[in-house]
């Protein structure tokens, strides 16, 4: 069965999808097949960030204009991608959260990936809480600025209250240096905890690099770019953290219940 990694933020504008494009590419890599998901049905933007361009999309599926198998794109030497699309603001004025069963379709999938990266939508709405609730591992991207660390708050007692997820990793993004980026994990556990019942694990940091946002302007992964392997042993060691810290409590308890069931 896939290893399901979510990664959230609480407000846009933070890396997020960076992260997640760049994570997917070296967890391959490194670990094991992947499929990277695009559960933004606003702002959906992995593919663009990796220069592809998909023929169908998650938003086909969820208008049953296609299956999911055949929305998952394979882009050529890299991972596979489930895509999104911008600009479908109907589909979120429905009744209910189109993408709901999304996870458990995907592991169900009759071809299966070791990984699965999704790329979840800025916030703290139902279908971000439930993409959350059926993850393996909630990885919640920090900026060093006041509202991140609020939103990133935010975002973490609703997934408490909500969903009653207690594990989340936390990724310090765009960090000036090592120290920075420790100093500002530090005081964010000690808010987070001192109020919610809650564990958070810290799995690294990400160098404020300009050449990140000159690869996104390329539209070309920076772990794909030559010359940035001090840039890439960053992203390796969140990969190798990650992949070794305990299942999200929510998930032992599902698989648990479906062993028994």
């Amino acid at each position: 069965m896939s290893t399901v990694i979510s990664i959230a933020s609480g407000k846009g504008g933070v890396g997020k999808s960076s992260l997640a494009v760049n994570f997917s590419i070296r967890l391959q890599e490194i670990a094991g097949s992947t499929l990277l998901v695009d559960s933004d049905l606003l702002m959906a933007n992995a593919h663009i960030l990796m220069g592809f361009r998909p023929e169908l999309s998650l938003v086909d599926v969820i208008e049953k204009k296609c299956a999911l198998s055949d929305a998952i794109q394979k882009i050529p030497g890299t991972v596979s991608i489930l895509p999104g699309r911008s600009g479908t603001s109907v589909l979120v004025e429905k009744d209910g959260d189109p993408l709901e069963t999304l996870v458990p379709q995907i592991r169900s999938l009759k071809e299966s990936y070791d990984y699965v990266v999704m790329d979840a939508a800025a916030g703290a709405g139902d279908g971000v809480l439930n993409a959350l609730s059926h993850s393996d591992h909630v990885v919640i991207v920090l900026l060093g600025q006041a509202t991140s660390f609020v939103d990133a708050y935010a975002l973490i007692k609703n997934a408490y209250i909500e969903r009653r997820i207690t594990q989340f990793s936390v990724v310090v993004n765009m960090a000036d240096n090592k120290v920075k980026a420790q100093t500002l994990y530090d005081n964010f556990e000690r808010t987070v905890c001192g109020f919610l019942p809650v564990s958070l694990i810290y799995t690294g940091y990400i160098p404020l690099r300009d050449a990140i946002a000159r690869s996104s302007k390329k539209c070309k992964p920076i772990v794909q770019a030559p010359g940035e392997k001090h840039l890439i042993e960053h992203i390796d060691t969140v990969v190798h953290r990650i992949l070794a810290t305990p299942l999200s409590t929510s998930r032992q308890t599902e698989v648990v219940a479906s062993d028994c069931g």
